[in-house]
């Protein structure tokens, strides 16, 4: 079995030839067991951890952008709809801690060879203070920790938003040191590299992570008469569809910059390889996101405008985050999957 952890493995062999490193694991790591251990661990954290942090920027974001009426006052009519964010954020905060700590124990297993050299003192001191991803890492504990005591705090909602709003999207940033963006280089290559990732996931994050906060308000305005029901769905969704065109766009964009990144062009090499696959499977749920939207902009809102009921508008909704729940599980295995080149 090859384990296809490539980045943990370069981390890796970035520490070999420190003081110390001699006495840690040899690369090889043994069991098939072990091995098959780790990278389940590495796939579950990284997926639970996107979907989070997804979550904590797009909600955030959703109530600051969409939801925002005026300065200092949010949409007055959707109070069910705040609660309920502020209580799904409250959970997802403190799970975005716990899978980045299991997305690290992974990593350090990986490099060290087993669970319970990952936690041995001297490699912890030794990957936080003599790597280059030691302070990275470093810097997205405080992120996730400030995150989490801001979602459990009594705060007022604008000002949750905010704080939670921008350590998310500092914890989207901050993931660009530590996937395939980072191993461009310190020039203007690897600049670039970095700049796509982020925009990447962090228009990644406000059409994804802002779903859930969408739905409530649809499930919430349906609580009105018929047409105000309508009309008030149809202006959160208006919102909503410009925000979400933009994101869109941008994840086109960089998207296809960084598949041609990855493969330093020539697209034909994902042919027939785990990466390539991995990317083909992305790709698909992508697409039907964006049919999904597609019809929700193009067909159903304009339906609604004209009298329809708004139920398959909010079970499309409802699609679509699912899809998107999957888009993050593929990118937790594209991340720790070596590209072709």
């Amino acid at each position: 079995m090859t384990f296809v952890g490539q980045f943990p493995i370069v981390l890796a062999q970035a520490m070999q030839g420190m003081p110390g490193m001699d006495d840690m694991p040899d690369m090889d790591h043994g069991a098939d067991a072990t091995l098959a251990t780790i990278f389940d661990v590495l796939v579950l954290s990284r997926w639970v951890h996107f979907a989070t942090v997804f979550l904590l920027f797009g909600a955030s974001f959703f109530w600051l952008t969409v939801g925002w009426q005026a300065p200092g006052q949010t949409v007055p009519d959707l109070p069910r709809s705040q609660r309920a964010t502020v209580r799904l954020l409250a959970i997802a905060a403190p799970l975005a801690a716990l899978s980045g700590l299991g997305w690290l124990l992974g990593m350090l297993a990986n490099m060290t060879g087993g669970f319970g050299p990952a936690i041995d003192p001297e490699n912890l001191r030794l990957f936080f203070f003599e790597t280059a991803f030691g302070p990275v890492w470093g810097i997205r504990l405080i992120l996730l920790a400030a995150a989490a005591v801001t979602a459990l705090s009594p705060l007022r909602n604008d000002l949750r938003f905010k704080i939670v709003g921008y350590a998310g999207a500092l914890l989207l940033i901050n993931q660009a040191w530590l996937g395939h963006a980072a191993e461009g280089g310190s020039g203007l290559y690897g600049a670039l590299t970095i700049s796509v990732y982020c925009v990447h996931v962090c228009a990644g994050g406000t059409w994804v992570g802002a779903l859930p906060p969408l739905i409530f308000a649809m499930f919430e305005t349906r609580r009105a008469r018929a047409e105000a029901s309508r009309v008030k769905t149809h202006e959160i969704l208006a919102r909503f569809s410009t925000m979400a065109s933009i994101a869109v766009t941008l994840i086109v964009l960089s998207g296809i910059a960084n598949a041609w990144f990855r493969t330093a062009g020539s697209f034909g090499i994902l042919i027939h390889t785990g990466y390539g696959a991995v990317l083909l499977a992305k790709i698909i749920l992508v697409t039907a996101m964006l049919a999904l939207a597609a019809y929700n902009r193009f067909i159903a809102m304009p339906n609604l405008r004209r009298g329809a009921p708004a139920g398959h508008l909010r079970a499309s909704v409802l699609i679509e985050l699912g899809l998107g729940v999957l888009v993050a599980a593929a990118a937790a295995v594209l991340g720790i999957t070596p590209p072709p080149q």
